[in-house]
């Protein structure tokens, strides 16, 4: 019996990072759509004010069938926050991606795991090892060694925010009631920040062209379905046995800006990848 469930659960986490790697590789081309949206004429705000309204029209559905208590009402001053903090993040990922390779930015975006266990002991007070802040500066540095400072891109500034506004919005999460329901969380965070995104984006606002709209439906529906697959993925098995699979976006974003774009990245992409990626490693181990 021990052994079949033995079997049962490496059969669950082989699914789960399974499910992690093909999240990563359908996230790693809703890059490139972003990428290759940034070539037109669309507006960062009118970008993401479209792609918040689009997922808050799929989603209305489902969060209408939840039962009144499990809306989210309650708490709706956490997700206005996270809101407004996903819509910095989503401009700046924008910004980031326009100016940067695929590669350097997604390996500063992964300094946002770093930040987290910091600005949770500064924002919700949680105890937090010492060697934790270590660990942080040791990403830092790796961070550094991406952007190459003798090098500096101020592009490199906003994909750190992108990394800040998503550790922010993270420990905001934890405020959340628990056994709240992960669409409706989706689903307020999301409407909550439609008005302040339509306001910022009328001043520019562009016609969109016909392949402009099938870009951004991609990159919208592909953010829907990653997100559903990590939910999938970490209810699957233990999140320390499986995040390290989130890795395999660095690789798969590293050959689609290889193959899409001419972007060969110097050594320094890589070396300072594999030091953020050993300091969150390092940093789940302290924990």
């Amino acid at each position: 019996m021990q052994n079949i469930m033995g079997r049962m659960r490496a059969d669950s986490q082989l699914l789960a990072i399974f499910l992690l790697v093909l999240g990563n590789l359908m996230i790693s081309f809703g890059d490139v759509l972003v990428k290759l949206m940034g070539q037109s004429q669309i507006s960062p705000y009118q970008y993401v004010f479209l792609r918040f309204t689009m997922t808050s029209l799929l989603l209305l559905p489902f969060w209408w069938r939840l039962a009144p208590a499990r809306r989210g009402w309650g708490q709706w001053k956490i997700h206005f926050l996270r809101g407004h903090l996903l819509l910095m993040g989503s401009v700046c990922v924008f910004v980031s991606l326009i100016y940067l390779p695929l590669a350097t930015a997604n390996a500063v975006f992964y300094a946002a795991p770093l930040l987290t266990l910091p600005l949770a002991a500064l924002i919700s007070r949680e105890q937090v090892r010492p060697a934790t802040y270590g660990v942080s500066l040791l990403g830092f540095g790796g961070i550094l060694v991406v952007l190459n400072p003798a090098e500096w891109h101020w592009a490199g500034w906003v994909a750190l925010l992108t990394a800040l506004s998503m550790a922010t919005s993270n420990v905001l999460v934890r405020r959340l009631p628990k056994g709240r329901s992960v669409l409706a969380t989706l689903f307020m965070t999301q409407a909550l920040a439609i008005p302040a995104s339509l306001a910022l984006a009328l001043p520019d606002w562009q016609p969109i062209p016909g392949e402009v709209w099938w870009l951004l439906v991609g990159a919208t529906l592909v953010g829907i379905i990653y997100q559903g697959i990590c939910i999938m993925a970490y209810a699957m098995a233990d999140a320390s046995k499986i995040a390290a699979s989130e890795y395999s976006g660095l690789i798969f974003v590293t050959l689609m800006g290889m193959v899409l774009f001419a972007e060969f990245p110097d050594w320094n992409v890589y070396l300072g990848a594999l030091i953020v990626i050993a300091a969150i490693g390092l940093q789940r181990r302290l924990r």
